[in-house]
């Protein structure tokens, strides 16, 4: 029998297999051996939580046969997750926070008709595109978190780490990614021009009152048009972000020119956000409910294929979102599997009656049970703040950010 060393990401291991290297140190991971056979769940979920890679030996000819069924998990178009999640948020919630001050910051500034600190905005997002590429999921779970307050900039700032991670899913080099976070932290610039009245309003707007804030796009232009420093395609996104694939839209033009790659994704991203988003005159969607509207949208709003795409990068229940049991049990997505988007693993962090528990993390793959000894299934997605649930708050005192 011909033993050979063999590659496999940690998604795929199981019972029985004999790992001989990882893709860290040993001494990074809480295993009493070097090389070994694995015999428990607790090995197994040792290794997921710590690794992306372990090495297996195996028999040549069984490889031969186990390389097809795990060519699923090796395709290009995955968000890395090379850090465990409860390692990288506190280094994506400091992150997330330094990126929230100066988009206030900048918003506040363009409201007084400054210039665009561009030389900061792309550290910013480069800050982010470092925690992205560690594992995207825990910035996902920062962008759940909202304050009304700041709605523009809070806006403005998901929106660009969502186009990052989104970026970097379809294969953006990281000149490309950087461009693409500016455009979606600059896109929304053109409300600083806009009347607090009408950007606040505790109600649905006029028709008057809709045609001003249709205004923004063209405000956001003269903002930034005649800036050396401020690339050709943030400019484009700032002014053609509204325009549909369609052609409808806002800003009107006599002439039809092709949306750009960068507009496209912005446009469905600011739609996708603020859906998601409670505003002064609307409650907040789930993500499901949002991404249905974007699937209901392609070829008229959207881009049909980035659409799809979309869909596919967040899953059905995006990382840090929150969901409700079948048992009444509250909690929140940490990552999805990319060929079982219905079977993510969740976190949970509420009992059946609203109080905080101790979090445990279960894999719905594995068909895990309650104390009950029923199955946990999701039964509905849920909007963000549901059921009272602080997600600033939980994140700061349970993951120590």
């Amino acid at each position: 029998m011909a033993l050979i060393k063999a590659k496999v990401p940690t998604e795929s291991i199981d019972i029985g297999m004999f790992v001989v290297e990882l893709d860290r140190p040993w001494t990074d991971v809480p295993i009493a051996f070097q090389k070994f056979q694995i015999t428990t769940e607790r090995e197994l979920k040792i290794l997921q939580e710590y690794c992306k890679y372990v090495y297996i030996e195996i028999d040549a000819f069984l490889w031969e046969k186990k390389k097809q069924e795990l060519s699923e998990y090796t395709s290009s178009s995955t968000l890395p997750e090379n850090t465990p999640i409860h390692h990288e948020l506190p280094r994506a919630f400091s992150t997330f926070q330094a990126a929230r001050e100066f988009a206030i910051e900048l918003f506040e500034s363009a409201k007084l008709g400054l210039t665009v600190d561009i030389k900061h905005s792309k550290s910013v997002v480069n800050s982010c595109m470092i925690s992205i590429l560690s594992n995207a999921n825990a910035l996902f779970w920062l962008t759940r978190i909202k304050d009304r307050t700041q709605h523009t900039a809070e806006h403005s700032l998901r929106v660009s780490v969502l186009a990052i991670a989104f970026g970097k899913y379809l294969g953006f080099k990281k000149a490309e990614l950087e461009l693409l976070g500016l455009c979606g932290l600059l896109h929304d610039l053109g409300q600083t021009q806009i009347p607090n009245d009408i950007v606040n309003k505790p109600g649905p707007l006029n028709e008057a009152e809709y045609r001003v804030m249709q205004k923004h796009t063209i405000l956001g232009h003269e903002l930034v048009i005649h800036d050396s420093e401020i690339h050709a395609a943030i400019k484009d996104v700032i002014k053609n972000h509204h325009i549909h694939v369609n052609g409808n839209g806002y800003p009107k033009s006599q002439v039809q020119t092709p949306l750009s790659q960068y507009c496209k994704i912005i446009s469905i991203i600011d739609a996708y956000d603020a859906m998601t988003s409670e505003s002064p005159y609307k409650l907040s969607k789930s993500p499901r409910e949002a991404l249905k509207i974007l699937f209901d949208q392609r070829d008229k709003q959207f881009d049909g294929a980035l659409v799809e795409k979309f869909i596919k990068m967040l899953g059905i229940y995006p990382p840090g979102s929150l969901v409700r049991m079948t048992n009444g049990e509250i909690g929140i997505v940490t990552s999805t599997h990319r060929q079982h988007k219905l079977l993510p693993k969740v976190e949970l962090v509420q009992n059946k009656d609203g109080k905080l528990k101790r979090s445990i993390i279960i894999d719905l793959r594995k068909q895990p049970k309650d104390a009950e000894g029923n199955i946990y299934k999701i039964a509905v997605s849920l909007p963000d703040g549901a059921m009272g649930f602080d997600m600033r708050q939980y994140i700061q005192t349970t993951h120590q950010c």
